[in-house]
């Protein structure tokens, strides 16, 4: 089971509350998000662009401003080469905009991710020399690129990395040295000596950060336009790339959402159309789990150049057909995730792997576009670092997944020897290996995991203890006011304790889901609960008997449950409602 933890974070809730127009319960909720004072609760939830930081403060945007106005100037053909997740991709589609207003001759070239893996690799980097290029940028890649960029330069090319990565580094003793592309410029905001105040940020923020020192220095009303578009871009880069939705990421976001909801770019509305989305109701949660795998099911089963010529088409029949093709094949890699994941799941089991503080599967007949997908799931349910590996064309390839407790970029840095190829940051990380190299991986990552029992209990933080009766739908609209919300800036949750529960069906699809009615303050309540159901009724019958379910479901029995849980707005005939979904249960 989890641990709760109510989060306790003092201040004046009631003055903050009027000042700010909220109800003080929403209030206490920014005071949990680590807001300070009013000033700083006034940004949290009006903050737009003008709070983003300078982008001059990236370490080399001087650099690279002026080498890039230099190729366009000279009338230099420039080869973006994006990656092939939503990251890469939008990062691709914003240097294009921006270059191609800024009167650039640019074209891209997106890494396929079966022949070529992550980011720029010789192939890709002799194609562009055979095409005439004399400018590469790399964007969401680059950084651990150092032979590939020389490369560039023996054929006469230059090169601009901007990315976001952790930089590669040696050592010598407990001294650490970046390992940094010899090239024009190396915008990353995680080098040593950076100046820029938030390190967070995703690939595609870089690329429109790189945009809008460019649009300082280049004065077009074709650039402003661009780089308003590109807002969305980067908003849908930094949430799929699951940046925290802090500081500025937050403020873009924000922006970045309210101009999906009315945009104009062509693609983007074939891809909310596709997959039957309501513009108005767009959301993270629409960007996370919707419009951000079907454009990353491109890159995992096709060619992710695809969704980049998407973005950048102004054709709506033509993209509304590629739009439809690519929800087909996001279903088709949802099929093939739940597979995985089920295989997964049986090895766990067959092999007792939960006695070790850390997952190291091997699927070798697992597509290994998705062994990030299906990391990402076992890592949710066992709450282990995981590394999923199968087994490609050129040897091993694997993803890995992690928790608070585990920096996987750093652990995977101590046996970097091991891999053919290696890339990452703390919570995520990809790698390629010989097949002669897993056992000894396993047992180096084994041995070296300094995890505790205490780091694998999951930890449920909730904003207040409050009972069901306090929820209005005025306080649900205040709630709404803290979008964005996900990683680094979650939605409020609550717990009550020793709600009494009446009765419980099941719903939806093979009735996976609950339906709970629950009293509280001498009125009745509705929670729709869409966890496992299965191990919901195995707990009730595990802690109140074996009888409880039937009972439950047939009225005829009460018990009591501590739940968290989340609200929501219901609107149904005109008539508004606070919607409950328990969240966790003991």
């Amino acid at each position: 089971m989890e641990k709760w933890i109510e989060i306790r974070k003092s201040g004046d809730f009631i003055e903050w509350g009027k000042e700010l127009g909220i109800d003080p319960l929403c209030a206490r909720i920014i005071r949990n998000r680590g807001i300070e004072n009013l000033k700083e609760a006034e940004d949290y939830l009006n903050g737009g662009l003008g709070l983003l930081n300078d982008p001059f403060l990236l370490p080399d945007m001087e650099k690279a401003v002026t080498a890039l106005c230099d190729a366009i100037d000279a009338g230099d053909r420039i080869r973006i080469i994006g990656d092939y997740d939503v990251d890469g991709v939008t990062s691709t589609v914003i240097l294009m905009k921006g270059i191609t207003a800024a009167g650039g001759n640019v074209s891209y070239s997106i890494p396929d991710r079966l022949r070529d893996g992550y980011g720029i690799n010789d192939d890709l980097v002799r194609k562009a020399s055979e095409d005439g290029i004399k400018l590469i940028i790399t964007c969401d890649n680059g950084i651990a690129a150092a032979s590939q960029v020389k490369l560039a330069y023996e054929l006469g090319m230059k090169v601009i990395v901007t990315d976001h990565h952790q930089v590669p580094y040696s050592e010598d003793g407990d001294v650490k040295k970046e390992i940094l592309p010899e090239c024009e410029a190396v915008v990353d905001p995680h080098r040593d000596g950076s100046k820029y105040p938030y390190k967070g940020i995703c690939g595609a923020m870089v690329a429109y950060k790189f945009m809008t020192a460019l649009a300082s220095r280049r004065k077009s009303v074709q650039l402003d336009e661009a780089l308003d578009e590109s807002v969305q871009f980067a908003a849908l880069g930094t949430v799929c790339d699951v940046m925290e939705l802090t500081g500025e990421n937050r403020y873009l976001v924000r922006e970045g959402i309210k101009r999906i909801k009315t945009t104009d770019n062509t693609g983007l509305r074939a891809l909310m159309s596709a997959n039957s989305l309501d513009a108005s109701r767009i959301g993270t949660y629409s960007l996370s789990f919707v419009i951000g795998p079907s454009i990353n099911s491109t890159g995992r089963l096709e060619q992710a150049g695809n969704s980049v010529k998407l973005l950048l088409s102004d054709d709506y029949d033509e993209c509304l057909k590629e739009a439809s093709h690519i929800k087909d094949l996001n279903d088709h890699r949802k099929n093939m995730t739940v597979t995985g994941l089920e295989t997964a799941v049986r090895l766990i089991d067959e092999k007792n792997m939960l006695d070790d503080k850390i997952l190291i599967v091997f699927l070798p007949d697992v597509h290994e576009s998705i062994a990030g997908l299906v990391a990402g799931k076992l890592k949710e349910s066992y709450n282990r670092p995981t590394l999923v590996i199968t087994r490609g064309e050129d040897g091993l390839k694997g993803s890995g997944r992690s928790i608070p407790a585990y920096n996987m970029f750093e652990k995977l840095s101590e046996v970097k020897d091991l891999f053919t190829k290696f890339g990452g940051h703390a919570m995520a990380a990809g790698f390629s290996l010989e097949e002669k190299n897993l056992e000894e991986l396993s047992e180096k990552l084994k041995a070296s995991a300094g995890l505790t029992d205490d780091d694998l209990v999951r930890e449920v933080r909730f904003d207040a203890c409050v009972p069901l009766e306090y929820a209005s739908v005025r306080l649900v609209k205040d709630i709404a006011k803290l979008e964005p919300v996900g990683v680094g800036n979650p939605g409020a949750l609550f717990a009550c304790p020793k709600v009494t529960i009446s009765g419980i069906s099941r719903m939806g699809k093979e009735g996976k889901y609950g339906n709970l009615t629950a009293l509280s303050g001498g009125k009745r309540f509705r929670l729709i609960y869409f966890g496992d159901m299965d191990a919901f009724e195995g707990y009730l019958k595990e802690k109140y008997g074996e009888n409880t379910v039937s009972e439950l479901c047939a009225g005829k029995t009460q018990i009591n449950l501590d739940i968290c849980f989340e609200v929501g707005l219901n609107e149904f005939h005109g008539n508004e409602s606070v919607d409950f979904k328990m969240k966790y249960y003991r």
